[in-house]
């Protein structure tokens, strides 16, 4: 699999910076998701952003670290995340992971960075955000998928994104669904468990968010 994993500034862990793979995947930073790459010793490929947060003092750093950037303009039409994405579509991978993309006091740029997911999607491209104990991807209808409890996650949510998610199936889960339908603002399709070895969900209508969570950290 070629993957680019795009690094935000929002929260990171050791876990978090455990998925990355340096010696395999493409990686770009968003701004301040530079420094924990480099303090953690890996390199990236592509560092862009406003700098803003970073600090443009940081830009002669970057030189001589010899890591190519891009510097954006401070006004924008985008979040420096999304700039990243955007880069990393252009490397045609089969999957990008986004990591660093919420945390911290401004819950508008945790909302935007989920709202990537979606506009991946739309540009033919498969997203995945990690956040410690968490996985998110967007299933658009029609889709059937398999989890497998060995994974590590203990709960598994549905959260739609469209009005109505409809024609949902699922087997191999603690509250299972045969041809249910979800809609926005209502919380049925919250915290539901595996409770066999594989499970699936297949969905005829609408897109959601599959969101896949631990109480406790876990390596995967």
């Amino acid at each position: 699999m070629k993957r680019v994993v795009v690094v935000g500034g929002g929260e990171l862990v050791h876990l978090d910076l455990m998925r990355i793979k340096p010696e395999q995947d493409f990686i770009i930073t968003a701004d301040a998701g530079l420094l924990p790459l480099v303090e953690a010793g890996i390199t990236p490929h592509l560092a862009v952003g406003d700098f803003d947060t970073l600090g443009l003092d940081r830009l002669t750093w970057l030189k001589k670290l010899g890591i190519p950037f891009i510097q954006l303009p401070f006004e924008k039409g985008m979040t420096d995340l999304h700039f990243a994405v955007e880069e990393a579509l252009k490397v045609e991978p089969d999957e990008v992971v986004i990591l660093g993309a919420y945390g911290g006091a401004r819950i508008d740029h945790a909302l935007a960075n989920i709202g990537l997911l979606e506009w991946i999607e739309e540009q033919g491209g498969k997203g995945v955000i990690y956040h410690h104990t968490n996985r998110l991807r967007l299933l658009v209808a029609p889709i059937k998928i398999y989890l497998n409890q060995e994974v590590g996650y203990s709960y598994v949510s549905l959260l739609p994104i469209s009005r109505r998610v409809e024609g949902i199936t699922t087997s191999g889960m603690r509250y299972p669904l045969q041809n249910g339908v979800l809609i926005r603002g209502r919380t049925l399709g919250i915290s539901n468990e595996l409770n066999e070895r594989t499970a699936h969900i297949e969905i005829h209508k609408g897109k959601c968010l599959l969101i896949e969570s631990s109480d406790h950290a876990f390596n995967q």
